[in-house]
């Protein structure tokens, strides 16, 4: 259950589900942020629900500084592997390690809510 004061939310899928414990606790070394494992249900044509993780923080700075670790995460990894972030208000960005130099302008746009 969310806590009232994390106002601050975003969703964020690995394309390699093995990496989403990994990731987990990247994120959790962010002071401020909380993370938790949510199902989300499957869309038209797809079968079984996916876990995405949902990274809960306080304020809009706390949430950009764990955003900003994803590129360090991404290039630590063995696999080729692409991060989603989804924010609330629709807006998505997938990094992946071809475009990691555009991650500032996505925080910024993402947190122009």
């Amino acid at each position: 259950m969310a806590d009232p004061q994390e106002k601050y939310q975003v969703e964020i899928d690995v394309s390699d589900p093995s990496e989403q414990r990994s990731l987990r606790a990247w994120l959790e070394r962010v002071p401020g942020v909380r993370v938790e494992q949510t199902a989300v249900p499957p869309g038209a044509g797809e079968q079984g629900a996916a876990d995405v993780l949902a990274v809960l923080a306080g304020s809009s700075g706390v949430l950009a500084v764990a955003i900003r670790t994803l590129p360090e995460f991404i290039r630590s990894r063995r696999s080729n592997v692409t991060v989603t972030v989804k924010t609330d208000q629709g807006k998505e960005y997938t990094l992946h390690a071809e475009n990691l130099n555009e991650l500032p302008s996505f925080i910024e746009k993402m947190l122009d809510a």
